[in-house]
Parts: C-alpha cells; structure tokens; sequence
C-alpha cells in the first residue's frame, strides 16, 4: 500500500509539471509568434482543474506518505529531516505561487487572448513565473526521490 500512495504522488506531480512545461515551452512561444489565442485561451482555463486536482492529490498524497513516516523526532536525528522539511517549506512556497499563476494572471491572460488584446507583458509575466513554479517542481521532485531513496 505504501507504494501505491509514492505512485499516486508521482502520477500527479508528473500530470501537474508537465502541464506547466507543456504551457512555458510549447504554448507560450506558439503565441509570442502570433495567433491561436482563442485555442490558447481553452487551453490555460481547461487545464486550471486538472492542475488543481494533481496539486490537491500531491497534497494528500504527501500528508498519507508522512503518516507512514517515522516519528519527528526519530527522523530529525536521521539525514531525512532536513531534507523533510526543505521539502514541506519548498511546497508551501510553490502553492501561493500556482494560485497566482492560475487564479489571476492566468485568468487574466485568458481573458486578454480572447478579447484579442495585446497580451505580450502579461504572457511574458506567467512564462517567467511558470519557469520559476518547474524549477521548485523539478526540485521537489528530486527530494522526494531522495526521500524514498533513504529507506523512509
């Protein structure tokens, strides 16, 4: 069952990361060159719930995954503590930013392509952001392979 809950956890981190890289890598240049906004618009709305969804199962997941850990105090003696906790502050950093990127510049990037407005500053704005959101995520990512490699 323990395993169930670590491939559920990398399901939704793939699903979540690679809806990000997918939007800064391949979406957003597409735009830059011109055109495809009211494809570009659906696209960004449609991927909001899926997004969300993989965040809030990575949540569970990860609450589920640190009740079968070891107790605090037995863990903080152990090299997975600190690695624990970077891992437990770099999320919490990484949740406001998503719900910024997707709640309100994305929001209003979307509606800004479907008006047909210029939204070059404001694409600009969410790919930076986006990039910033991958990079804590590919970090995230590795020190929960890390974790899971420790034995925990």
């Amino acid at each position: 069952m323990r395993h169930l809950g670590l491939w559920l956890h990398l399901l939704a981190a793939v699903v979540w990361l690679g809806g990000l890289l997918f939007q800064s890598h391949v979406l957003f240049p597409q735009l830059k060159k011109g055109g495809g906004n009211q494809l570009a618009a659906r696209v960004i709305r449609s991927f909001r719930p899926v997004g969300w969804t993989a965040l809030i199962l990575l949540v569970l997941t990860g609450l589920w995954n640190l009740s079968r850990l070891p107790p605090l105090d037995q863990l903080f003696r152990e090299s997975a503590g600190p690695i624990l906790a970077l891992k437990v502050v770099l999320f919490l950093i990484v949740l406001p930013l998503a719900a910024h990127r997707d709640f309100k510049l994305g929001s209003r990037l979307a509606r800004a392509l479907e008006a047909g407005e210029n939204s070059l500053p404001l694409l600009k704005r969410v790919a930076w952001l986006d990039r910033v959101v991958l990079l804590l995520g590919v970090v995230l990512v590795y020190l929960g392979v890390a974790l899971s490699r420790g034995g925990l």
